[in-house]
């Protein structure tokens, strides 16, 4: 908004500058074209077509003059059809500023700007006629001058108000502008500003009036007639006259701009100009706050009602100053619901709104009426409880993680999700609102890492955790600049020969300060700060470059990699690949990019088109820990992958069920019916290998078959693995 309301006020400034209508029609249109990114221009005046621009040596006269009438789209010769848009200069003729442009339509903040641009040019062009008359009619001279200081009064309150726009003002200092400016040069008229309010009946309510009491009574009936008609009315009572300009945002109808003076409705043509172009500027700002409803209602949160971040904060720091001698502390309660992205995703996210109100509900159950729940964002919640020691908020914690265990009914069916709740007890005497909150967050964050439906009271060790976790991010960077990662190599195997197929690359970090640091630990604190995708690149290029060292011996031998959803999403990612490949000299066709159920679901318009690509490469793709996440049958056939991981837990037990025998069987008879291959995780004994053979599974991984192994190592486990295989394997 704040680019347009620039050039509105340089074209204010040029329009009104010009010596004669030519002039002035020649710079408004010319500014108006540009300044929408149209194509061609022109005005439609008393019948004539003026100021044309764009349209070369042919003017479709005749198309322009419809287009004035009311038609949407102009033939021009050489361009063929364009939206166009035509904005009348004032309420007397079929006058009419008109644009068009070839690519998309207008939308309606641009046509409220070209609207408020025509109304300004046609009040030019009138006070110009008036000018020139001047020069004509001495006998006039004197009311001449008068309308020449009121447009220049009026250039300069508008111009006033669209710099307090620019300068995004609060939106009441600028509708008082408005309001006062419009009574002051309409000679002290009363003038209000009513805006419609939510609701069936449309409630109008005064946003902000100047110049005194007079006509008050008849403004609503003005405004909504005014509203009704969709234009400028004037309408006489007992006392005088009054004006009604209606007021859209967006395109849609939201209040009215009306102005009470005295005397007949003859008299007061040029004032009613001028309150249309004070109305103009009312949409425009309220345009600028985006919507009426997200001004009065910045303070809640639109799906559950309840009270958002800002007001949640306000409400606590008023319950802190107010606590006075009190001995009872206050406590807060930070809400992260567990599951939900995953629902989300699966269901779409009307079915995640229907369920935030759902668990908005519920946690107004969980708590006393006098204490405030609100929503922060996303899936997190907050709970203000007062007068509740640390036992009480920790009952209250415990009795929301079971009230959302609970099954919800969203979309014609059972959701299941959780819930973490950590919680800050205002200590100090003097606290500050905010660093509560964020105690009662970090402490979320340790219920979280615990384990789901925890709940947790701030500790001050856990404020060190916190930070530790900040300097873990300077440790990962350290890591990556200075070498201290590494890799290991688990071969994949043909369960039906024995023999490698290929290797899975698996990270490693043993820190200076830290010792060995786990994957499942560090993974997603690279994640965390954007640090994965340069991490996953030296994954991805140094052992592209060993396996095909190693493919001089196995020239069979494959690569698996692990990839993040937040590599996957990179608008790079697929050139980072290849440019990987090629510096490795590794054919595409022998690596397979590896993903987790949970990363194609999160992303899933983002995560086909980038598996697409790829795909289209030659790039193999795999789904791993495949059975633990939320894809569908269907959203799994329209994946380009190649190959499922079967996830450990399904064959974790030494001995393996009917049921796990069960299970197995059906995802290996999917992948078969789908043309993808199988590879089972986690194979830790002689009788789980049988097993899986026997199932029909093609490629398995684990312990039992080899450990992972640093790289200088594997070449001789890869020459021994098909001896081992066939002394340990039984004869058919």
């Amino acid at each position: 908004m704040n680019w347009s309301t620039h050039l509105l006020t340089e074209f204010f400034t040029a329009v009104n500058a010009a010596e004669n209508e030519e002039t002035a029609i020649t710079h408004a249109v010319q500014r108006a074209v540009e300044m929408v990114e149209a194509e061609v221009g022109a005005v439609v005046r008393e019948g004539k077509v003026l100021g044309a621009y764009g349209f070369g040596p042919a003017v479709p006269e005749a198309r322009l003059r419809a287009v004035a009438a009311g038609e949407t789209l102009l033939d021009v010769i050489g361009r063929g059809e364009l939206y166009a848009v035509p904005c009348p200069l004032g309420v007397e003729h079929a006058d009419a500023l008109i644009v068009a442009r070839l690519d998309e339509p207008f939308g309606p903040e641009e046509r409220q700007m070209l609207q408020g641009m025509a109304q300004v040019l046609g009040l030019a062009l009138r006070s110009i006629r008036v000018l020139a008359a001047e020069r004509h009619l001495r006998a006039e001279k004197e009311r001449q001058a008068t309308s020449a200081q009121t447009r220049q009064r009026l250039v300069e309150s508008l111009l006033t108000i669209q710099r307090a726009i620019s300068a995004r003002r609060p939106l009441p200092e600028i509708l008082d502008a408005v309001t006062s400016g419009a009574a002051e040069l309409l000679d002290g008229a009363t003038v209000a500003l009513l805006l419609a309010e939510g609701g069936q009946d449309r409630r109008l309510s005064v946003a902000s009036t100047c110049g005194g009491t007079d006509g008050e009574p008849a403004h609503e009936s003005a405004a909504r007639a005014a509203m009704a008609a969709g234009s400028v009315l004037i309408r006489p009572d007992s006392t005088g006259t009054a004006i009604a300009a209606p007021v859209r945002v967006t395109g849609e109808m939201a209040g009215c701009l009306v102005a009470h003076l005295p005397g007949g409705t003859e008299q007061h043509t040029e004032q009613r100009d001028q309150l249309a172009a004070f109305a103009q500027q009312v949409s425009l700002a309220l345009t600028d706050a985006r919507t009426v409803e997200a001004v009065r209602e910045a303070h809640h949160d639109p799906v559950t009602g309840l009270p958002n971040r800002a007001l949640f904060l306000k409400i606590l720091n008023r319950v802190l100053a107010s606590r006075g001698t009190s001995t009872d502390p206050t406590s807060v309660l930070f809400i992260d619901l567990d599951r939900f992205k995953a629902v989300n995703d699966s269901l779409g996210h009307e079915a995640g709104d229907q369920l935030l109100a759902l668990v908005a509900r519920r946690l107004r159950g969980c708590v006393r009426a006098s204490d405030t729940t609100a929503r922060l964002g996303g899936d997190e919640f907050a709970a203000l409880l007062h007068d509740s020691p640390r036992e009480a908020a920790t009952i209250v914690g415990e009795r929301v993680v079971s009230a959302i265990k609970e099954p919800f009914r969203v979309a014609g069916r059972e959701i299941f999700i959780g819930a973490s709740v950590g919680i800050a007890i205002s200590r100090e005497a003097v606290e500050k609102p905010e660093s509560l909150l964020h105690n009662a967050d970090v402490a979320m964050y340790r219920a979280k890492k615990e384990g789901p439906g925890r709940v947790r009271v701030y500790e001050s060790f856990m404020h060190s955790e916190a930070l530790d976790h900040l300097s873990l991010r300077g440790d990962l960077q350290r890591a990556l600049r200075e070498g201290e990662f590494r890799l290991q190599y688990q071969p994949l195997i043909r369960l039906g020969d024995g023999g490698p197929a290929g290797v899975e690359a698996l990270i490693r970090w043993h820190s200076p300060t830290r010792g060995f640091v786990s994957p499942v630990d560090f993974i997603p604190i690279a994640e965390e700060f954007g640090l994965i995708v340069d991490i996953g690149q030296w994954v991805l290029e140094t052992s592209a470059q060993q396996v095909a060292r190693w493919r001089r011996e196995f020239p069979d031998l494959g690569l698996n990699v692990n990839v993040s959803g937040h590599q996957l999403v990179h608008p790079r990612f697929a050139d980072s690949v290849m440019r990987a490949l090629a510096i490795a000299g590794l054919p595409s066709s022998a690596v397979t990019l590896e993903l987790t159920e949970s990363v194609l679901m999160s992303e899933p318009d983002l995560g086909k088109a980038a598996l697409h690509t790829l795909r289209g490469l030659g790039v193999q793709l795999s789904i791993d820990d495949f059975g633990t996440g939320y894809s569908s049958l269907a959203y799994l056939r329209e994946l380009p992958v190649d190959e499922l991981k079967i996830d450990r837990a399904f064959i974790a037990r030494a001995e393996l069920t009917g049921e796990d025998l069960a299970l197995v069987r059906t995802i290996v008879e999917l992948a078969q019916i789908l043309g993808l291959r199988t590879v089972a995780e986690g194979i830790e004994n002689a009788a789980q290998l049988q097993a899986l053979r026997g199932l029909g599974c093609a490629y398995g991984q684990g312990y039992h078959l080899c450990r992972p192994t640093d790289p200088e190592e594997l070449p001789a486990r890869l020459l021994t693995q098909l001896v081992e295989d066939r002394v340990t394997r039984p004869r058919t």
